[in-house]
């Protein structure tokens, strides 16, 4: 037995959808046909008229394994399905995908409930699961120059050399995977995600057991060893990160946030570790082997979570759902086209440049000069000084930027089209922050401001609107496009540029540098 109806939307049209119980059903039609002149009496539901199912004539239904499939008829005649699809997007909120979801009669109950919210909690821990590894390198970088390199004279060079290697076989690995999967992606993006996902954890336990392991016999091949382990990590780390985005872009917007809210927790359960380590005034071997181990901790869950994630029947409900665009595109085309990269960047563009804009500034200042900036009341106080950086850079920019990232659901301001104006206005933190007390020592250009209450201020708003506006932009780019078998795509090009920001936020530090 199958159920139909339609419905009127006053922007598309009529529109017929047939749903087939036990099965799927897809609609032919032939020139000429229209709808009879309905007089049954009609009622309102989520915006639309819906009319009974005695009302709908003409039409065949096929079996074709599709659940879901729509038939959009304007006052003039029928449209064909390439144009339903382009009309999903712009219609949103009446459109087909989101009758899918929300469901418009008794009969059609749409996505099933994320029981105990189980799907957003996994997501989070993804995300905390993607940059706290890394995170655990940067804060461990003391373990490293002073307790691995520290005490052996002969090879200086790879304490002195080694936060830039840490940079550069960090970042070019992340940016070519991530251009790889954008350009060839895998035929089994779950399986790559979760071999990303098998690699990462396997590194960090190699990485924590050499922690406990006396390399001073052998520092260069332990230097070698760390950074051969850092360029696959982050090779895998980035087919990690952009499965997981392509997966998000699949669900409702609240998954993609659940994700990114993961991220800025992850920095800040790192940053605060690094405070209580420099509190306590441990062994360094100690502290290090702690911060690897909790990202090894983290990483085992984010495998059996993982595993489980594809068995929730929220998450397989969207996945099918975005199946089901590929099939229909299929039956439109008799044949499967890849979806094309210049069509999907011109069409999110403009989001493009906010986030590669919103991380060029972010990562401009933070960390690069942020650690340069001086405590104008150090003298004053020995506490104020030694916790000045730990706390006003590395926890107050996690901290916020993790806070920024849960705003946008509650708040979205300003409209998806005008978000660019609020990208590019912070672009005055970067010489609000040159004119704080930045590189005293070697600087030429006066300092300007002096308070280091008013320095905090700045800092706090550059790292809130950034936790913001990545949200808010990688939420909105994959939703807004003319076909929505493109989100994950998308997603992969916005991680993409979201790189390429931080690079260009990283290289313009240096800039700034010879600037002040």
């Amino acid at each position: 037995m199958g159920s139909s109806e339609v419905t009127w939307n006053p922007k598309g049209g009529a529109e017929i959808e047939f749903s087939v119980n036990g099965g799927s059903a897809n609609h032919s039609h032939e020139n000429g046909h229209s709808l009879p002149s309905v007089g049954t009496p009609s009622r309102r539901q989520n915006g639309y008229t819906t009319l009974p199912q005695e009302d709908i004539s003409d039409g065949t239904v096929q079996e074709n394994g599709s659940k879901h499939n729509h038939l959009t008829k304007t006052p003039k005649g029928y449209t064909s399905m390439e144009d339903i699809q382009l009309t999903n997007n712009s219609h949103q909120n009446g459109g087909t995908k989101e009758k899918l979801e929300k469901g418009v009669d008794e009969g059609d109950t749409g996505p099933p409930i994320d029981k105990w919210m189980l799907a957003f909690i996994i997501f989070a821990l993804h995300g905390v699961g993607t940059l706290l590894p890394w995170n655990c390198f940067i804060t461990a970088e003391a373990y490293f120059t002073e307790h691995k390199f520290g005490n052996l004279s002969d090879d200086v060079q790879y304490k002195d050399k080694f936060i830039a290697y840490l940079g550069l076989c960090g970042f070019l690995p992340n940016l070519t995977f991530l251009a790889i999967a954008l350009f060839f992606p895998p035929k089994s993006n779950r399986v790559m995600t979760f071999l990303g996902l098998i690699v990462m954890m396997l590194l960090f336990v190699l990485t924590t057991i050499l922690a406990v392991v006396d390399t001073s016999d052998w520092p260069g091949a332990f230097f070698a060893i760390t950074m051969a382990t850092i360029v696959i990590f982050n090779g895998a780390g980035a087919i990690y990160q952009s499965g997981m985005f392509a997966l998000a872009a699949k669900l409702p917007g609240t998954y993609m946030q659940s994700y990114i809210v993961g991220q800025g927790l992850g920095g800040t359960f790192v940053a605060v570790l690094g405070i209580l380590s420099l509190a306590a005034a441990g062994d360094l071997q100690k502290a290090a082997v702690g911060y690897f181990l909790c990202a090894v901790f983290v990483l085992i869950l984010a495998v059996i979570t993982f595993v489980f994630l594809f068995y929730l029947p929220i998450v397989k409900y969207y996945i099918r759902l975005s199946e089901s665009f590929m099939v229909d595109s299929i039956t439109q085309t008799h044949s499967y086209r890849p979806p094309p990269l210049w069509q999907i960047f011109k069409e999110i563009k403009l989001q493009i440049l906010n986030i590669w804009l919103t991380f060029a500034v972010s990562l401009t200042i933070f960390p690069a000069m942020q650690v340069d900036v001086v405590a104008t009341h150090n003298s004053s106080s020995v506490l104020w000084g030694l916790y000045f950086t730990p706390v006003t850079c590395f926890l107050l920019f996690n901290l916020l930027d993790f806070l920024g990232s849960i705003v946008p659901a509650w708040i979205k301001w300003p409209s998806r089209r005008r978000t660019w104006i609020l990208v590019v206005s912070r672009i005055v933190f970067i010489p609000l922050v040159m004119f704080c007390n930045y590189r005293p020592e070697t600087r030429s250009l006066p300092v300007l401001i002096h308070n280091d209450y008013i320095y905090i201020l700045i800092v706090s708003l550059m790292s809130l609107s950034n936790g913001y506006l990545k949200t808010t932009v990688m939420i909105d780019a994959p939703k807004h496009l003319s076909n929505p078998e493109w989100a994950s795509k998308a997603a992969a090009m916005m991680v993409l540029f979201l790189v390429l920001g931080i690079f260009t936020g990283l290289q313009f530090s240096m800039v700034v540098a010879h600037v002040v």
